[in-house]
């Protein structure tokens, strides 16, 4: 995809996203899926990075995003903060659960690197699931949303929605900036053959501890987002099944793609919506889809979008989303 047309579909998507308020009654769905999409998609986001970039098996984000979830939920509601300070605080959580868990996933990759990253995210998981009288155990916890500010402002839903699109927008700006500066570069190497880039002189782990920080902070920005749009923080936050549909997204939507978070995240958030109101077996339907998308889309929605347009124009096409192409030859390294 050459840079005018990418331009151009980022525009096409920005002008979507800012009329979705207006445009989401047409369709009977509530601005909150909406914005339910956003905060999902930071979350499927922070993972992209890690697996699609990186090509660490990042099989445990949920506990990042479940500790900006609780961070903010708890620091509403014993501290009476407001709306940017809890978003902040959770943001912070996640943060330092990278810092704690950091020293301990670089010593694997592979496969050791996604369950022991599940390993921990269970260990918060119990936490948050024992611990009755503060976070309250299975049952969660409620809290209020708070107002912004001194003034108090309060937030509807429709304002939750442009916050929550004015954070998803400098995210996607972020990403797309880290993704394609040398740095990103060097994820994708690492990805490739990580024992030719120490070769070359580079200390690998570094570029994985920062890429872990990033992607933490991240999921608990998604998290913060998710428990103040919902009111409420449960211990599933954090569970490895939270983990496996962040993973679902990111290979429906495209891995190693900027925009493949959002088109992942929306099939899931508004296909469960929607499929859920016509059967209760909606998990199965919801699963057989998946498994068509991925027969047909191998390297994801928008990574085959990206490929069938540079097999038609003869440009070159993108490393990072052919990966995940079944049929991609060894050296392009194929996704872990």
């Amino acid at each position: 995809m050459n840079a005018r047309s990418g331009t151009v579909g980022a525009a096409v998507i920005l002008v979507l996203l800012a009329a979705a308020p207006l445009l989401s009654p047409l369709i009977h769905l509530d601005v909150s899926i909406v914005t339910e999409v956003l905060v999902t998609a930071l979350a499927v986001m922070s993972v992209n990075l890690l697996l699609g970039y990186t090509g660490l098996p990042a099989f445990g984000n949920a506990a990042y995003f479940g500790l900006g979830a609780y961070g903010a939920g708890l620091s509403v509601k014993y501290f009476h903060v407001d709306f940017v300070a809890a978003v902040v605080i959770g943001t912070l959580a996640a943060l330092a659960g990278g810092l704690l868990l950091a020293p301990f996933l670089l010593r694997r990759r592979g496969i050791y690197f996604g369950l022991l990253s599940i390993a921990f995210g269970q260990v918060f998981y119990f936490v948050a699931y024992r611990y009755t009288d503060v976070t309250g155990g299975e049952d969660g916890m409620n809290f209020p949303r708070p107002p912004v500010g001194l003034g108090h402002v309060s937030i509807n839903e429709t304002a939750f929605y442009y916050v929550a699109l004015a954070v998803f927008i400098a995210c996607v700006f972020a990403f797309r900036s880290v993704v394609r500066s040398p740095f990103g570069w060097t994820l994708i190497a690492i990805r490739q053959n990580e024992v030719r880039v120490r070769y070359l002189g580079l200390n690998t782990d570094r570029f994985i501890f920062v890429a872990l920080l990033i992607s933490s902070t991240m999921a608990g920005l998604g998290g913060a987002l998710f428990s103040l749009l919902i009111n409420f923080a449960y211990p599933l936050e954090l569970d490895w099944h939270q983990s496996g549909f962040f993973v679902l997204m990111m290979i429906l939507g495209g891995a190693g793609t900027v925009w493949g978070s959002l088109v992942g995240a929306f099939i899931y958030v508004i296909g469960k919506d929607i499929i859920s109101t016509i059967t209760p077996l909606w998990q199965i339907v919801l699963g057989a889809l998946f498994v068509a998308c991925v027969l047909g889309f191998p390297r994801g929605i928008v990574g085959t979008i990206g490929a069938l347009r540079a097999a038609r124009t003869g440009a070159p096409d993108d490393d990072a989303s052919a990966a995940f192409d079944a049929n991609a030859p060894v050296e392009v390294g194929r996704g872990v």
